[in-house]
């Protein structure tokens, strides 16, 4: 093919693109409504195939350059976050955050579920043989529960050392969570179903011996909190192994790489949310405050945490702003296979 035949072939289309990066130049892409700004993002993934393609066959000719100089004023709208850092941050935690939580319901029921299920069955287990707790538990902690003896006792000039560790090691898990998901999220399974079983088998165990009650005391007020993260965290290593193996319409490569801005999304939001878990564990929870302040406090943060993420960003403009947001991401996703196609 000619290049006289290519550009006309294909100038409907570029001359589309201009009008709408031109209103949108303008109007600072409120100008356009939805069915636009993904009709915008879908011509400008054509453009950059159609440069690489000039690139290729016809270098340094007209369309050549015409098509770079496209290419460039598209980018520098479509990817425009406008260089306010505030305004970026502030539409990061109340839509970017909230809404790819809630995308991913399957992958969070899926990561409760492996922690929960075999904390209630490891639970029985151990309640009805304690000896079992030897098979996931220090034997040093189990002889401290034989002699009626828990092991949440911090002294206090220690505690605030004691926080600044546990929060160290909830963001380390947080991070090892996100990225053990690209094995096909199985280190991810083994670490719910793990954890999860040391949860129910240590309550089984403290059951067992009539210390329950004040292992309980002990979790409640950080628990909520700190398990809802980890869940969440673990959910988007599962989203990314299920990328692996289930790419759908996708490559492999592609469909990893969306998994994993989403799974990142999760890592990024509410990891510092574990700065307040580990406060409050390393300072409130071996405390001798008392257990109801404990318990409002576990509540508190939980009511906080589900409102934030569940109810943040529904009633926000559902218009040109949202659907934006979603034919960036559809533009991203897709641009790297344009190129290669082209």
């Amino acid at each position: 093919m000619r290049a006289e035949d290519f550009v006309a072939a294909r100038r409907e289309d570029w001359n589309r693109l201009e009008d709408l990066l031109a209103r949108a130049n303008s109007g600072h892409l409120n100008a356009l409504t939805p069915a636009q700004v993904l009709t915008m993002a879908a011509l400008y993934r054509r453009a950059t195939a159609d440069l690489a393609r000039a690139q290729r066959d016809w270098p340094g000719e007209p369309v050549q350059r015409y098509l770079n100089g496209l290419v460039a004023r598209g980018h520098g709208i479509v990817y425009r976050r406008g260089g306010e850092v505030w305004k970026r941050i502030k539409r990061f935690y109340i839509e970017t955050l909230p809404r790819t939580y809630r995308e991913a319901w399957p992958y969070l029921l899926a990561a409760g579920a492996l922690m929960f299920v075999p904390a209630l069955i490891a639970f029985f287990v151990v309640l009805a043989n304690p000896d079992a707790a030897y098979t996931i538990a220090d034997p040093r902690l189990i002889d401290r529960v034989h002699h009626h003896q828990l092991w949440t006792q911090i002294p206090q000039e220690e505690r605030v050392q004691v926080a600044g560790l546990i929060m160290v090691n909830n963001i380390y898990v947080s991070i090892l969570a996100f990225a053990l998901g690209i094995v096909f999220g199985l280190p991810v399974i083994w670490v719910m179903i793990s954890n999860g079983i040391s949860l129910g088998g240590l309550f089984g165990l403290t059951q067992a011996y009539g210390l329950a009650g004040g292992l309980f005391e002990f979790v409640i007020a950080h628990g909520v909190l700190e398990l809802s993260i980890v869940i969440a965290q673990g959910a988007g290593g599962l989203m990314m192994g299920w990328a692996l193996v289930s790419p759908g319409n996708r490559k492999r490569s592609d469909a990893l790489v969306i998994a994993a801005r989403r799974a990142f999304t999760l890592l990024l939001g509410l990891a510092p949310l574990l700065v307040i878990a580990g406060t409050i564990e390393g300072n409130i929870s071996p405390s001798g405050a008392p257990f109801a302040l404990k318990v409002a406090i576990g509540l508190t943060t939980g009511l906080l945490f589900y409102s934030y993420l569940l109810l943040t960003g529904r009633s926000s403009k559902k218009g040109a702003l949202l659907e934006l947001q979603v034919a960036l991401d559809q533009g991203r996703r897709q641009l790297t296979g344009d190129h290669v196609q082209a």
